[in-house]
């Protein structure tokens, strides 16, 4: 289990940041296409402020699961995660509506990662509400210092997962909460 601590910022201009990032001579590890499921059951997880997700990557056949914790309070949003790699997603997907969970939300994104310092970067192009930066580092003055060198501004920091951005854009724009697909 891993505490992680994360900045996430709105992007006006992705292509900058990203410019900025190999300026800095951040690993680029590509982009790939992401499929999302967050599972709940009766909403026991939301109502507990927890998630279990499964992704895919490109459509291949393995995964990634996730457990995250709560948030804690700071000034990031920090929550203890867990992942394992699956080798089937489909059968492990099958496996949890057996058991009882549902999708509660279905996403889609494009996201592209890059290393720096010890920190994981991604931008996240995503369907409708445009491109986010997500910083993942391990103590909040880690993350405030490559902010600086990226000049971005930690006062636009956002603490909302995205389904919470998601809930309030289709509040805002009187839309039902769908799936975010491209």
């Amino acid at each position: 289990m891993n505490l992680e601590i994360e900045c996430k910022l709105h992007l006006e201009e992705p292509s900058a940041v990203a410019n900025r990032l190999r300026a800095l001579d951040a690993e680029d590890k590509g982009e790939v296409y992401e499929k999302n499921w967050v599972f709940d059951k009766d909403e026991e997880l939301q109502g507990k402020r927890a998630l279990l997700r499964l992704r895919i990557h490109n459509n291949e056949k393995s995964g990634l699961l996730t457990h995250k914790t709560p948030a804690e309070t700071g000034k990031f949003k920090s929550k203890h995660e867990t992942e394992t790699k699956v080798e089937n997603a489909a059968n492990l997907r099958f496996i949890l509506e057996s058991l009882g969970y549902s999708v509660h939300w279905y996403y889609e994104k494009k996201r592209h990662t890059f290393l720096i310092d010890g920190m994981t970067v991604v931008l996240d192009k995503t369907p409708v509400l445009g491109t986010f930066i997500e910083i993942e580092g391990h103590s909040d003055a880690e993350i405030e210092e490559l902010l600086q060198r990226l000049n971005l501004d930690i006062t636009a920091n956002i603490m909302l997962s995205y389904p919470a951005i998601w809930d309030n854009y289709c509040q805002e724009n009187n839309r039902v909460f769908c799936d975010w697909k491209f």
